[in-house]
């Protein structure tokens, strides 16, 4: 464990189900910045670190659903589905309600999302429903206006060490327009964020697979 991902305030695993917000997030990335009162990182410069860590954390830990859909019109291979995904969504899996696999591609639009079927055995119906796995952006109470966090409370401190590698990085990069810095400061930055980052990648790959979801799972319509 390296010292920056030291954090009494947490305790990873003890089956806790809270929601943490923004809030403690940053406070949590300020620690391991050592710079508990925020005078070097800005929140526009955490919240930056955030969504960089949070790319890679989801490559790791996918946050999955089910939803369903409609083929709205079929075009010989082509397929208009019946609505849109939310930002940033990625589709995973397509069967039909009849236990079919679909091995298929797909592009959008601002206004629709086709799918086209490489594999012709089976071709869905228009007005055929779809179940779809698709996998969103992990999300934290506060952040970009979300209403819940979906990261396990066990991941958060690896999280935090990842964001807080890529804020140092952004910081880094700045100042060498501030007068007197010189640019060994920087590279001293840089070499330390890039040790952070390095860490968290590490930790992702040793991460136990766990959940916490205030929302009900199953299947829904979009």
């Amino acid at each position: 464990m390296t010292a920056w991902n030291r954090n009494p305030n947490r305790n990873p695993g003890n089956g806790r189900e809270q929601m943490l917000t923004i809030s403690e997030y940053r406070a949590d990335m300020l620690t391991i910045l050592g710079d508990a009162g925020g005078r070097r990182y800005q929140e526009n410069v955490l919240d930056m670190g955030l969504r960089e860590a949070l790319g890679p954390y989801k490559a790791y830990f996918p946050k999955k659903q089910t939803i369903t859909m409609k083929a709205a019109d079929v075009n010989g291979v082509s397929v208009t589905l019946s609505g849109m995904l939310p930002p940033d969504a990625e589709i995973i899996t397509i069967r039909t309600e009849s236990g079919n696999w679909l091995d298929f591609g797909e592009y959008r639009t601002d206004q629709k999302i086709y799918i086209q079927i490489y594999n012709k055995l089976y071709i869905p119906a228009a007005g055929e429903t779809l179940k779809m796995e698709i996998s969103s952006p992990h999300t934290i109470k506060g952040f970009l206006g979300q209403t819940f966090t979906s990261i396990p409370d066990a991941h958060e401190n690896t999280v935090c060490l990842g964001a807080s590698g890529y804020a140092m990085r952004i910081r880094a990069r700045s100042i060498t327009e501030v007068f007197g810095k010189r640019p060994e400061d920087r590279e001293a930055l840089m070499n330390q964020a890039d040790s952070m980052i390095t860490e968290y990648f590490t930790q992702l790959g040793t991460l136990q697979p766990a959940t916490f979801d205030p929302l009900p799972r199953g299947e829904f319509p979009i």
